[in-house]
């Protein structure tokens, strides 16, 4: 009686640190993520003038850049989205890499018709 009680407080340990992990897993970014991002991306808006730079600067600033007028904010980053905060409004984007990490793809999650595709600079 004694041995299976011993092993089933081993199992439930265990059972708790892999639940811990995947839970921690979903709410931290990627080392890897965090560090791609870091940097200045660049979108031309196909049929307008508009040119957007996005510039991460470390990693929870980062500042935009729509033709010439520059907005400051903050953000925070999951594995599966990343949350842009600035002047007490905050938009939340699904983001992907691709292309080696040159192409930076923000879907709005909100409005899923807003789309930007950035390539780093």
């Amino acid at each position: 009686m004694r041995k299976q009680l011993i092993l089933m407080g081993v199992a439930l340990l265990l059972l708790n640190a892999g639940i811990s992990g995947c839970i921690h897993k979903e709410t931290e970014p990627s080392k890897i993520n965090q560090e791609k991002i870091l940097g200045e991306w660049t979108e031309n808006i196909p049929g307008t003038p508009i040119i957007v730079i996005m510039n991460f600067v470390t990693n929870t600033s980062y500042y935009e850049r729509i033709n010439e007028t520059r907005i400051w904010g903050t953000y925070t980053m999951t594995n599966e989205t990343i949350a842009l905060q600035s002047g007490g409004v905050t938009n939340t984007f699904e983001y992907s890499f691709s292309n080696n990490w040159t192409t930076l793809t923000l879907l709005k999650t909100a409005n899923k018709n807003i789309h930007l595709e950035l390539t780093r600079q």
